[in-house]
């Protein structure tokens, strides 16, 4: 059998081991010759250890510069150049500019671009960010050739890049998020010490402002709920929550904030709701994980969230950016023991059934074949 070699471009090697890395070693199997391209902090000789190629590239996901990002093409140019790959795949949006980009320069090298949120140029509507997205989409447009495939999580992103004329001429498909172990998040039997767990980065985007005002409003009615907020700050996004704000509501007892953890699990398997009211999202895999472990969801209805949490089915949908019915759909569930446990049971079926980590690799498997053979 050939051996092929794939080559992985992320934006930073934390986001690869919590979300891509069973892909990776997926190809391993596969004997696929893989490197990894991203932003080391402090984890390459780890994903080394895995038998991944490495190659830092000094990349800010949150720069506009146009400079660093000229940096950043002329070295990925170069590691193509060196490892010649027959197959790049990259995730998130400045990784599949930049890589689209170095496409017109490879173009019988096949390239997937793994669309995982586009809530950066969705969410903000001002017109800073209506002329970066207008940029976007038209550098976009202009540099990827025919030899790019997109991958959407979700038919909403689909759309919106449809919408924008990226993807006239291109092959598409959806597959949706990164898959998770259901055999290693699953329900457990520690007790429930936390009413609610929202556990994601620390960003406005995310509705943790709403979270707050809700238990506000609930502390007014008497309703006292232990919730558990897990995860850090993102000082490069500029919708993150500062630390003196956070550690106010700690300090108040409104929340107990844990700072990032590696391993979610026993957190999970203590909590009786996972909550997202996030404005818009890719996939969350922090939802799937929780729907995995069988608690209910609170999320919202927009792109992504919808995907995981069915309304009535194995959780509740609220409107973005509303913290009264985020409140009264709180109230609603966590004293309601049958329906905890009915939502939990109807989630995990869901997760399963749409995303498996071995259902996401096949279908993954399946397009590298197609494109490659």
């Amino acid at each position: 059998m050939k051996k092929y070699k794939l080559l992985y471009f992320i934006s930073e090697d934390e986001y690869f081991l919590s979300h891509k890395i069973f892909q990776a070693k997926d190809a391993l199997k596969n004997k696929f010759d893989v490197m990894i391209i991203c932003n080391f902090t402090k984890h390459e000789n780890r994903i080394r250890s895995e038998g991944f190629k490495t190659e830092n590239i000094n990349f800010d996901r949150k720069s506009i510069n146009p400079f660093s990002s000229l940096i950043c093409l002329i070295k990925l140019l170069k590691i193509i150049h060196t490892f010649k790959p027959n197959l790049i795949q990259c995730f998130a949006l400045k990784p599949i500019l930049i890589t689209s980009m170095a496409s017109f320069f490879y173009r019988n090298t096949k390239i997937l671009c793994c669309v995982v949120g586009v809530g950066f140029l969705i969410i903000n509507k001002n017109l800073f960010s209506n002329i970066i997205r207008g940029c976007y989409f038209f550098l976009l447009k202009v540099f990827s050739m025919k030899n790019i495939t997109f991958i959407f999580q979700n038919l909403d992103d689909l759309k919106l890049f449809e919408e924008k004329g990226v993807t006239k001429n291109k092959n598409v498909k959806i597959i949706k998020g990164s898959g998770v172990n259901t055999n290693f998040f699953k329900k457990g039997n520690h007790k429930k010490i936390y009413d609610l767990i929202f556990h994601s980065r620390i960003l406005r985007d995310k509705g943790i402002y709403e979270i707050i005002d809700a238990l506000k409003k609930l502390q007014k009615k008497k309703i006292i709920l232990r919730t558990l907020i897990l995860g850090s700050p993102d000082p490069k996004n500029f919708s993150s929550v500062s630390l003196k704000k956070l550690n106010e509501w700690n300090d108040s007892n409104l929340i107990i904030w844990k700072s990032k953890v590696l391993d979610v699990l026993p957190y999970l398997q203590k909590s009786k709701i996972a909550i997202l009211p996030s404005y818009r999202e890719g996939l969350p895999r922090s939802l799937i994980e929780a729907a995995s472990c069988e608690l209910p969801i609170i999320s919202t209805n927009v792109p992504g969230c919808k995907e995981i949490c069915i309304d009535k089915f194995n959780g509740y949908l609220v409107k973005p950016k509303d913290s009264m019915s985020l409140a009264e759909a709180i109230e609603k569930l966590v004293f309601n023991q049958r329906l905890i446990d009915n939502f939990g049971k109807n989630g995990r079926n869901h997760v399963i059934k749409n995303f498996e980590n071995k259902l996401v690799g096949k279908k993954f498997r399946e397009i590298y074949k197609s494109l490659l053979e």
